[in-house]
């Protein structure tokens, strides 16, 4: 073309060096005379129409750029680990004596140490990261976690990730992500740290003194159970329940007369029994939802009544048994599932720890 043999035209000063920034004439099919979006520098190539200019006095630009940001990034960090040591240090906490910790609190303990505890045992990493189930549902770990940390046994540590605590516009720390800090145990050891973690690791408990307990942690673990396992059937099928006092009454009135198991079996045929229905037209979509809960209830009232003997499902899969129900039934009772195979009452307990002469 013939515009490529005439000379560039000079139309602005080089913001990097002496030279003239320089562009070529448009051809005749533009509506421009000049190329002005791609001028560039005849001198040291500097091109402003791009966004990342490959000359030296850009990249060297950037790279400054890039150090200051650096170090302001590293400042700011720097600023915010103080303010969590200062909010959050180790010893602006008092000391919780061991001897002073409830049978329910060093089991609680127990399971997330056994989750969680780092290989050194200093310090609990984020209970986010643990890879099996504390707890069979999400609630009942917030529950166990929030307990302690309202007592005061386990605080942040301030080794934590940034990222885990919560900054206000004066990058004051005024709260933390409870799944992603990490916690250091805030107990006065009857002797050595190392011996105190070693006791929490392997509870010795009489059990004879501590059936309350431990049936009430049954009751919850087998209720928590019950609703996952009804949460996963459901949304399996494209239901989105929500978790009421209906729902929650139910199942806890179901577990005074069966099993985890045999709750599962009675949630399965009541799902099932929904979805056939929805997808035979009988029912809307919603309705055939809120019949579930209902059809679980009545299972079990006919069930009761007319003697049924009802068969226990196995767990599934998706839902395996979570470390607090092993640290139950496994270290304590030393009878593995066998809170998975019968109903979480006082007598059931009774038989356990008389079969096995705790």
């Amino acid at each position: 073309m013939l515009v490529r043999s005439f000379p560039l035209v000079r139309v602005s000063k080089c913001p990097n060096c002496p030279a003239d920034l320089a562009c070529s004439i448009a051809n005749k099919s533009s509506k421009l005379l000049l190329n002005n979006h791609k001028a560039e520098c005849w001198n040291c190539g500097h091109k402003p129409y791009i966004y990342n200019c490959p000359c030296s006095a850009c990249i060297a630009i950037r790279r400054k750029e890039e150090v200051q940001t650096e170090i302001k990034m590293k400042n700011d960090i720097k600023l915010k680990k103080e303010a969590i040591e200062k909010e959050y240090g180790f010893e602006r906490y008092e000391k919780i004596e061991e001897d002073s910790l409830s049978i329910k609190e060093k089991i609680f303990l127990c399971t997330i140490l056994r989750c969680c505890l780092s290989e050194d045992g200093q310090y609990i990493n984020p209970i986010g990261s643990s890879l099996e189930p504390v707890t069979p549902h999400q609630e009942l770990t917030t529950k166990i976690i929030k307990h302690l940390i309202k007592n005061k046994i386990l605080v942040p540590s301030t080794d934590s990730d940034i990222d885990a605590f919560v900054f206000d516009e004066n990058n004051k720390p005024n709260s933390y992500y409870t799944y992603d800090v990490k916690y250091v145990l805030n107990i006065n050891a009857n002797d050595k740290f190392s011996l105190l973690i070693e006791r929490l690791l392997y509870l010795e408990i009489d059990v004879h003194e501590s059936y309350e307990t431990l049936l009430d942690i049954w009751k919850d673990l087998a209720f928590y159970e019950v609703l996952s396992y009804f949460l996963h059937q459901m949304n399996d099928v494209g239901y989105e329940p929500s978790i009421g006092e209906v729902t929650k009454t139910t199942f806890s009135k179901l577990l005074e007369n069966f099993s985890v198991g045999q709750v599962f079996n009675i949630i399965f045929r009541a799902v099932a029994n929904s979805t056939r229905a929805y997808q035979s037209g009988e029912y809307a979509k919603k309705h055939a939802m809120n019949m579930v809960v209902t059809s679980c209830r009545n299972q079990g009232e006919r069930a009761i009544a007319e003697q049924w003997d009802l068969k226990l499902y196995n767990r599934i899969r998706q839902l395996p048994e979570s470390e607090l129900s092993k640290m139950l039934f496994t270290a304590i009772l030393q009878q593995p599932h066998i809170g998975f195979r019968v109903s979480p009452t006082l007598e059931n307990l009774l038989e356990i720890a008389k079969s096995n002469n705790l």
